[in-house]
């Protein structure tokens, strides 16, 4: 079963947040993920959310998700994730 990640995030510093995504980007890759949707914020026609951009990856399964988010390479990423941006992070199962 595949599973979406969802991450919508309020840039911080754009210099980090792309140094994080140069990064980042094999490792999504290499888990056989794929980003399905990359969006910036319109406008809420019904309640509000934070300014932002959203993205959505697909991956396989929980599995190769896990794989990825809970590695060592991807943990020494997090601060510079988090210098970056704020972001809410899910996960959505179909």
């Amino acid at each position: 079963m595949s599973v979406f990640f969802v991450a919508t995030m309020q840039v911080k510093d754009p210099e980090k947040l792309a140094a994080y995504r140069k990064a980042v980007g094999p490792m999504v890759r290499a888990m056989g993920a794929e980003l399905v949707v990359k969006a910036q914020k319109m406008v809420d026609i019904k309640g509000e959310t934070a300014d932002g951009e959203l993205l959505i990856f697909r991956f396989a399964d929980e599995a190769a998700f896990r794989g990825w988010w809970d590695s060592a390479e991807y943990a020494e990423l997090i601060p510079l994730r988090d210098a970056g941006a704020d972001g809410v992070y899910t996960l959505f199962a179909d």
